[in-house]
Formats: structure tokens, C-alpha cells, sequence
């Protein structure tokens, strides 16, 4: 399946097969489909007819998840980086003859997991490629990749679409959800469609109203911060805490700012904009070695102090996190 904001890419990666390169770097927002576009894209690899026709035994072998000559290299579950021996491991497989006679098409998913060891022998693969043999790499965060590794693939990027057309892709794939739901749903999840569905399929609306349920209930003395985050660290995913923070201060904003009748201070509008700011921190801090139920709990307090408050406040986040006191 290629979802309609993709077909700009698929279309020229079709015009590429009859001189395919050696390694491609597909990069873009997360919870787009870049994912299903690889899975599009290796299957044409494999196809008799090179366009993923669904139908011939090489589009079989991969459809059913049994074709010898693919291979998807990425972060196992229980580790936090690709491992040296994963890589290896690669290189040895790659290096054997292609099963079908054809190419052999490794999919390295997440290429800035990459250890430096492992990067090193990825590194000196690209450079020595096995014949017939096709590297696809994905990262959402292509700035966290070093040059060296982009300069050695093609490049097809992916942005999100305008939200015209995700909303209206959305609306298709969830006939019965009404549009205020569409549209939290897209703003939540950064305007990316495909994130924006699975939140939906998963039912994370309630989470939202269980998070601003929390937000009522610190500002009315009724629970405390720590007693709402550790109901939040229970989430299947808490981090979304950070992105619903982030919305609630895009909305403070333009509220300050595009109503002719609104109140806020310019202190109170310079307050949001720390915040959205801290949100972002925060979030970042959380992927790193930062004690996470600080984390969450420090962003709380700000967010108290924001509704309590119209002087100039700090955000923590301006400089104790960075210097490790909340680590």
C-alpha cells in the first residue's frame, strides 16, 4: 500500500530500478508510513514484474514474510543500541549467495542506534557492498546521523502531509469519528496521519480526557503532582504527556494571541512560550538518562505555577536539567 502523500516518491523510486545504487537513506517525520513505503518498495525488489504486483512467487515469498534473500536489521526490544554482532551477523548473511538468483536487500531501520562499532562495520560494508546486494536505511532523526553515512546512499525524503489532505485521508479511514476527534488526533500526533489513526484504534482519546481530568484535579488541590504521574508512568506510552503539554500551550497561545478580547499579560504570553519551550526539553530529556518521574513531575509544577502566576517565571528546564539535577 502507498498512502497518497507517497506517491510522489514511489513514482521516481520506480524510474530508479533500471539503475538501482547500492544504498538509499529514506528519511522523514515518524508515524507517516515511510515503514509500509519500505516494505512497498523491497517487495518490487523482489517482484517478477518490479512493481510489487501481489501476485508472482517472489511478491509471495514476501508477503508471507518467507523470502530468503531480505533482511531487517534493527534495535532488538531489551537493548537500548544495534549491536556490532547484529551487524556482522549482516555482513555474513549478505555475503552468501542470493538465494533467488536475485538481489539481496537488507533493511537497516534506525541507523543512529547504531553503535560505534557496529556503525564502523556498516560503514565499511556501504563502502564494499556485496554484489547485488541493496541497503535501505530509515531514521526519523536524520540530523542525529553522521555524514559519512549519508554521503554513501541516494536520498528519498518524506515530509507530512498538508492537513487538508491527512484530515481527509483520516476522516476515510474513520468514517464514525467526528471531526473534533480527527483534529485532536492530528494535532496530538504532529499532523502525521498514521500515527494519528493508531491513536485512534487504540483508544488513547480516553487518555486524553484522563489527562486533563489530572490537570483539573492538581489545579483544584485534589490530587497531588506525584500521585497524577505516577498514574501517568503507568501509560503504555507516558511520554505522550509531553505532547499533549506542548498542545495545551499551542492553544494557551493562540488564544493569547489571535483573540481581540483576551486577557493574558505579555508576561503571561512570555510564560506559554517557555513552557511550550520546556515541553520539548522535557520530552528530550525523557529519551536520555534523566530521571523520568522528575522529568514529568518538574513539567507539572511549571505548569501550576503558569496558572498561579503572571510574572516572569524560569523554566527548570532552562538549565538544572541540562546540568544533570533532575538526572
Amino acid at each position: 500500500m502507498i498512502y497518497p502523500w507517497m506517491e510522489t516518491q514511489w513514482q521516481h523510486w520506480q524510474t530508479l530500478q533500471s539503475r538501482l545504487g547500492h544504498a538509499y537513506l529514506l528519511s522523514g517525520p515518524h508515524g507517516i508510513g515511510i515503514e509500509t513505503f519500505v516494505q512497498k518498495l523491497a517487495q518490487s525488489i523482489f517482484c517478477e514484474q518490479h512493481n510489487a504486483c501481489g501476485h508472482c512467487s517472489g511478491c509471495h515469498l514476501f508477503v508471507t514474510q518467507q523470502h530468503p534473500d531480505f533482511f531487517h536489521l534493527k534495535i532488538q526490544e531489551d537493548k537500548k543500541e544495534i549491536s556490532v554482532d547484529q551487524v556482522r551477523e549482516l555482513v555474513y548473511k549478505l555475503n552468501e549467495t542470493s538465494h533467488q538468483g536475485g538481489y539481496k536487500v537488507a533493511w537497516v531501520e534506525g541507523p543512529e542506534h547504531l553503535n560505534q562499532s557496529a556503525f564502523n562495520a556498516l560503514l565499511k560494508t556501504l563502502e564494499e557492498p556485496a554484489a547485488q546486494t541493496l541497503f535501505i536505511l530509515t531514521t526519523h532523526k536524520v540530523g542525529s546521523l553522521p555524514a559519512t553515512i549519508i554521503s554513501r546512499c541516494q536520498k528519498l525524503n518524506f515530509t507530512t502531509p498538508p492537513i487538508e489532505d491527512a484530515l481527509d485521508w483520516l476522516q476515510q479511514a474513520n468514517p464514525q469519528a467526528d471531526i473534533a476527534l480527527l483534529k485532536r488526533a492530528l494535532r496530538l500526533n504532529w499532523g502525521a496521519p498514521i500515527a494519528a489513526h493508531q491513536w485512534i484504534e487504540l483508544g488513547l482519546f480516553d487518555q486524553d480526557n484522563e489527562w486533563k481530568t489530572a490537570l483539573k484535579q492538581m489545579q483544584n488541590v485534589q490530587k497531588t503532582v506525584p500521585q497524577v504521574v505516577e498514574k501517568w508512568l503507568k501509560w503504555e506510552q507516558p511520554q505522550q504527556v509531553f505532547d499533549y503539554f506542548y498542545q495545551w500551550s499551542v492553544s494557551a497561545l493562540r488564544a493569547a494571541l489571535y483573540k481581540a478580547d483576551s486577557d493574558y499579560s505579555d508576561e503571561q504570553i512570555q510564560n506559554w512560550l517557555r513552557f511550550q519551550q520546556a515541553c520539548l526539553q522535557a520530552k528530550n530529556s525523557w529519551h536520555a538518562n534523566a530521571n523520568k518521574q522528575l522529568v514529568m513531575e518538574a513539567l507539572c509544577l511549571e505548569w501550576l505555577q503558569i496558572q498561579q502566576s503572571q510574572t516572569p517565571l524560569q523554566s527548570v528546564f532552562a538549565g538544572n536539567l541540562i546540568k544533570g539535577s533532575l538526572a
